[in-house]
């Protein structure tokens, strides 16, 4: 017997007894040459092998078809992909992360959604969406060192671990690269403002053992503002098309009781804001004051190697650094925070502890309050001389990870590798003041100051502050895994995969001392700091039960220093009746630790904009609906508050299932797949929006803070384990290529998906919610994409489709609407956006391509349920418009 048959059957019976007690995985695979019998281990198994279409779904793009659909960058290919069904992107700019991207598949959440590169975790952003939920920033992964994206449309558990409840995004960089290539792309809007530039050097060098390939890019985007944007009505607070949209009632007024000095229209415009006729107040536009989309500029790097220490092993490992730095802009600071009490002469300003009284009301603040009769005030003011309120955000990302891999006895695959990630995060604001010292303005001297009056640049310059956050993330990791054949079956032969995982991860965010102790003017705060480890392992074993029928099982055990310990088995069939007919099920447990905010976390502070509904119907107001009152429009329409969240550390880990069952076709010229799938998620964690506790006052009234009149002013809430939800889909998708002899070739694929069923329920007693009908959830998305080629000619046609949904706030207006709702009045209408581009090969080494993205300058879509700008939804589409751009590529 031979040295290596005698240790492949030693290797083969120590594994299998280990792995017998877990069967580790899903599939889903990169199409492989079909001459080539090489086995590939792709997203959702770590068995390889020569399928190419296994048990579940997985959607590849190449970085050939994303170049060729006009994308500049990873972020808007995710985007394009018909599962995404949100977006956080950089149009957040009023957000806790306005310089990071990332998107939601299957409507689980961008924190339900692992993203990995070459198949390994990458660190967490160190900053939460929302101040509570933890993410990988997509903005700064490299586009030129990219060979494919990989998305697993389903749940992976059982494979990667938590986070992978809505799909897992595995992102594959490109190898053995040799030579030198240069690549310069310029692109701009033809409305003005979102300009870009990109350029990328690829260096690679080889040898007969080993390889270095290193990628560098540096892209640099001008700032869109929202005036900008006037063809799309962005560029003011009042727009033609939305009867609820308004100024901000936020310019300069005094409010409460009867008497005190009000601004004259000529005061108000003199002052440097806007009258309001209509409501007889002095408002403010704060669009002319917005970004759209921040300015920004990165530079990545990736550097990749592999050196064969002898025939049966190799050194891998992989270098990245990146480096952002992005700037936005907002209106200024709008203030309600001084409380003015007239007591007959008496006049006295306070601000939480602090208080100063002045004793001869016709000369205080300015006399503003002269005439007033005795009772409660507050300003109410726009600080428009502070200017914008800007954030500058500094962002580092390392990441290193080396190993080996190699052959054991001719038949076993393995690695072994240890990985490190660390993500820094500066964020400098400017445009603000303290309560404290403002308080000091107002009261300054003998008789203070009126608000009403604009400031000084000194005065300004005297009480301005500065905040500032420092956040870090970081994240070790060791791994090692060995698969290859079990035994053998009368089918063929059976394989197997088993690993093991330990990972610690960290992070900590701090703010300076005064956001600390939340005495900053409008801005929050979300500091905190933790850590935790975990251990796993794994197993998988693809058992071909006969020629025709493959049954994979899978397990994985996770266990958390912090919540204790789970386990994800999955099951997985593949029926092959015909050689082009795959019918194909899987049915897997996913579960998720808690996000580490959500646990450690201090308790985040905000502002929010809510309409105060129980206030508002008491005063005689209707939700929603302007009113001549300006307290009563401010209560019915934009109340400012203040909000907490807390954090828990009694959370507990959400569980659940996903399941999927279709067919595939795969023939010369036709190639179909059709998928029902279904997720669902227990004892999810969440907490209550503002705007919810808000509306749903009867049921949350323990969450709000109201004032000696009953209007809120503060809510309150803390993360926990509610109840459930649960998404179920159709995916389909088509192709078709046409040979046409000398004219070239015709292809043409279609992407389509549809969500049957969105619901969820916060708690066991709330009744079921339906998220396609409370609105803001498009219900199926489409693409259609036609490319042709002809020699050294490539030119592609794509149409991206978002179905007509209800409205983001739809279920405020059905409830108040009565009988005489109109549900078509209440909906976004849908949208299809067009990229046309084209691109041709002088040579093999000079390429040229241009193109025009968003072809026919298709706008975000008005949704007339949006009480405030920018009366669409950022997380579905963007007032980017159309752009062109034109790219240039030169290999040495």
């Amino acid at each position: 017997m031979q040295p290596n048959s005698i240790l492949a059957k030693a290797v083969r019976f120590a594994l299998i007894g280990g792995a017998a007690t877990a069967a580790l995985s899903a599939p889903a695979v990169y199409a492989a040459d079909e001459d080539s019998v090489e086995r590939i281990q792709v997203t959702g198994s770590r068995i390889k092998r020569t399928d190419m279409e296994t048990a579940t779904p997985v959607t590849v793009m190449s970085a050939e078809d994303m170049a060729k659909q006009g994308f500049t960058n990873i972020q808007d290919a995710l985007e394009s992909l018909t599962s995404t069904t949100s977006a956080m992107t950089t149009q957040s700019v009023h957000g806790f992360t306005p310089a990071a991207s990332s998107i939601s598949l299957r409507g689980a959440g961008a924190n339900r959604t692992l993203t990995l590169i070459n198949g390994k975790r990458l660190n967490q952003y160190p900053k939460p969406s929302g101040g509570t939920d933890n993410f990988v920033d997509t903005a700064n992964l490299p586009m030129e060192a990219v060979q494919r994206i990989e998305v697993l449309q389903s749940g992976g558990s059982a494979i990667y671990g938590a986070d992978a409840v809505g799909g897992v995004i595995n992102i594959i960089l490109k190898k053995d690269f040799e030579g030198v290539a240069l690549k310069y792309r310029h692109g701009d809007t033809t409305n003005g403002g979102g300009g870009s530039d990109r350029i990328a050097l690829s260096l690679g060098a080889s040898s007969d053992r080993g390889n270095v390939s290193t990628f560098i890019e540096f892209t640099d985007n001008e700032q869109l503002k929202a005036t900008d944007r006037e063809n799309f009505g962005l560029h003011t607070d009042k727009v033609p098309y939305s009867e609820y949209s308004q100024y901000s009632s936020y310019g300069a007024r005094i409010a409460g009781g009867k008497g005190a000095r009000a601004l004259t229209p000529e005061e108000c415009t003199a002052g440097g804001f806007f009258w309001d006729a209509a409501r007889s107040i002095c408002g403010f536009d704060r669009s002319e004051w917005r970004d759209l989309q921040p300015a920004n500029s990165r530079f990545i790097s990736s550097t990749n190697f592999n050196y064969e220490l002898s025939d049966n092993i190799s050194l891998v490992g992989r270098l990245d650094f990146a480096e952002a730095k992005s700037t936005t802009n907002i209106e200024p600071m709008a203030i309600n925070d001084y409380d003015v009490k007239v007591d007959g002469s008496n006049v006295t300003v306070s601000a939480g502890d602090l208080s100063k009284t002045f004793t001869n009301k016709a000369t205080a603040l300015g006399g503003d309050f002269a005439n007033a009769e005795d009772g409660d005030y507050y300003y109410v003011r726009r600080l428009h001389e502070f200017g914008n309120r800007a954030g500058e955000t500094k962002t580092r990302n390392y990441f290193f990870t080396a190993g080996l891999e190699g052959t054991l006895a001719d038949e076993y695959s393995w690695d072994a590798s240890v990985n490190y990630g660390r993500t820094n995060v500066d964020v400098f604001r400017s445009g603000y003041a303290t309560v404290g010292g403002m308080f000091d303005y107002i009261t300054a001297g003998e008789n203070g100051n009126s608000l009403l009056k604009n400031m000084s640049a000194e005065d300004v310059e005297s009480v301005a502050y500065s905040p500032f956050e420092r956040a870090q993330s970081t994240q070790k990791n060791v791994q090692a895994n060995i698969s290859g054949m079990a035994f053998e079956m009368p089918a063929g032969d059976a394989q197997f995969a088993f690993g093991a995982e330990y990972t610690e991860q960290d992070y900590e965010t701090n703010t300076d001392s005064e956001s600390k102790k939340g005495a900053i003017l409008t801005t929050g705060g979300s500091s905190g700091a933790g850590e935790r480890s975990y251990w796993a392992t794994y197993a998988e074993i693809s058992l071909p039960v006969l020629e025709e029928l493959t049954v994979d099982a899978a397990v994985r055990y996770d266990r958390y220093d912090d919540f204790g310990g789970n386990l994800s088995p999955q099951l997985t069939i593949e029926y092959r009746p015909l050689d082009e007919l795959l019918v194909r099920g899987s049915i897997s447990s996913v579960f998720r630790a808690p996000d580490m905010h959500r646990v450690y976390g201090d308790a985040t502070k905000g502002f929010a904009t809510v309409i105060d509904f129980k206030q508002c119907q008491a005063l005689g107001g209707t939700p929603s609906e302007p009113n001549a009152d300006p307290r009563i429009n401010e209560i019915c329409n934009e109340l400012h508050i203040d909000s907490t969240t807390g954090a828990n550390k009694d959370l507990e880990a959400e569980t659940g299932y996903t399941a999927n069952i279709g067919a595939v076709w795969g023939g010369d010229s036709l190639n179909a797949s059709f998928d029902l799938w279904e997720w669902k998620l227990d004892d999810m964690v969440s907490d209550i929006s503002a705007s919810k506790a808000a509306r749903e006052y009867e049921q949350y009234e323990n969450m709000l803070t109201r004032d000696a009149e009953g209007t809120i002013t503060h809510v309150n809430a803390v993360a926990q384990n509610l109840a459930f939800q649960k998404v179920r889909g159709l995916d389909i998708t088509a192709g078709y290529t046409w040979d046409m002899d000398n004219m070239g070739d015709l292809k043409l694929n279609f992407n389509g998906t549809y969500i049957l069923l969105s619901e969820y329920q916060l708690s066991p007693t709330d009744p079921v919610e339906d998220d396609i009908d409370n609105g803001g959830l498009p219900q199926y998305r489409a693409n259609l994409v036609l490319g042709w080629y002809i020699d050294d000619f490539e030119a592609t046609l794509g149409a991206y489709h978002t179905a007509r949904m209800h409205g983001m706030q739809y279920k405020s207006f059905k409830a108040s609407g009565g009988e005489d709702f109109d549900e078509s009045a209440h909906e976004v209408a849908s949208q299809t956006k067009w990229n046309l581009t084209a691109g041709y090969n002088f040579t093999d080494a000079i390429k040229v391509k241009a193109g025009v993205v968003n072809l026919f300058d298709a706008g975000p879509n008005f949704d007339p349920t949006a009480t405030s700008w920018p009366h669409y939804q950022r997380s579905v589409y963007n007032a980017r418009g159309r752009e062109w751009f034109l790219e240039g590529e030169v290999k040495f």
